[in-house]
Parts: structure tokens; C-alpha cells; sequence
């Protein structure tokens, strides 16, 4: 149901930030609220606990974000809170991004290796991964010392993994096998 909601609402801003060509400083002035929320778990709390009525909350978007995004996201905002959606924000957040990197033909991949990549790694990769989808690709990395080595990629909903410790346990697989 939670996911129904924040694919519903993102749609609906997406649609709005197009109408009104404002895709990019949207999903900026998004960025930044998603980020206040994030960096203040207790006001996070105010926006999301049904004890304090929605004109508080209202107001209290208004306070705070008032000087700092667009009226379009404020009002949207404020129809999340009327809607009784706080606690959906950050998932109609995220939606909304993937809807946003749809649009430009962005894949985000992310990248688990036990060391950190070097630059030239990371362009090598980068270049691979654009090969293969035949869109520009982020790739956000991640530490695994427990990999062993190699590489973990998770593209959209493929996982390529590399790594040592997934060879070593096909290998073990290969071996119970011949032993029975």
C-alpha cells in the first residue's frame, strides 16, 4: 500500500515539475527537504505523529520551508500533510528521483568491493555499465570486507556479483554435489 502511495504522489509532482519546466529545481528543493528531515529525526516526528493536527504541521512547514522552496512543493507538501501522507514523504522523495532519472536516462548502480576503487576503476566501470544499458550510469560505492574481493553491482534489479565469496560457495555447491 506504502509503495502505491509514494509511486501516486511522485507521479503527480513529476507531472507538475514537467507542466511547469521546473523538473530539475524541483528535485533540488525536494533534495533539500528530504535532507532537513533526514539531518532532524524529531522534526521528521512532528510531520509524521497524528497527535498534532494538520494545521500545525501545516504551519509548521510554512515556517520552515516557506523562504527556502518553491510554493509548488510547499503546497505539495502541505497536501501530503492533509492527506494524512508525513510518514510516505521520504518514499514519494525517492520515487520521485527514479521518475527524474528515468527521464534523463540515468541508471544509479551501486558498487560493493572490499577496497575503495581508484578513479580509473570507477571510469572503466562506469563505462561498461553505460555499454551495457545504454544509459548514463551513477555509481554510488560501498565498502564489503566480507566479499573477500572482487565486485557486488546492483543495476535497477540485476545484481552482478563478482566477488570471491560468491565463486568460493558455487565452488563448495560444485563440490557437496560430486561428494553425495
Amino acid at each position: 500500500m506504502a509503495e502505491l502511495v509514494s509511486k501516486t504522489y511522485s507521479e503527480a509532482i513529476f507531472d507538475v515539475a514537467i507542466e511547469e519546466g521546473r523538473l530539475i529545481e524541483l528535485q533540488q528543493e525536494f533534495e533539500f527537504v528530504g535532507a532537513a528531515l533526514k539531518a532532524h529525526p524529531d522534526f521528521f516526528e512532528i510531520i509524521k505523529t497524528p497527535k498534532i493536527n494538520i494545521a500545525e504541521k501545516k504551519a509548521v512547514l510554512q515556517e520552515t520551508f516557506g523562504n527556502q522552496v518553491s510554493q509548488t512543493l510547499l503546497n505539495f507538501l502541505k497536501i501530503i500533510i492533509d492527506k494524512n501522507r508525513g510518514t510516505d514523504i521520504l518514499d514519494i522523495k525517492r520515487d520521485f528521483d527514479e521518475r527524474v532519472n528515468v527521464h534523463h536516462g540515468v541508471v544509479k548502480a551501486t558498487v560493493e568491493s572490499v577496497i575503495p576503487l581508484t578513479e580509473d576503476q570507477l571510469e572503466h566501470l562506469t563505462d561498461k555499465l553505460k555499454a551495457m544499458t545504454g544509459k548514463k550510469v551513477e555509481i554510488v560505492t560501498f565498502i564489503n570486507p566480507e566479499l573477500l574481493g572482487g565486485l557486488v553491482i546492483k543495476l535497477g534489479d540485476r545484481i552482478i556479483d563478482g566477488s570471491v565469496k560468491f565463486k568460493l560457495q558455487g565452488m563448495l555447491e560444485g563440490l557437496t554435489q560430486i561428494i553425495i
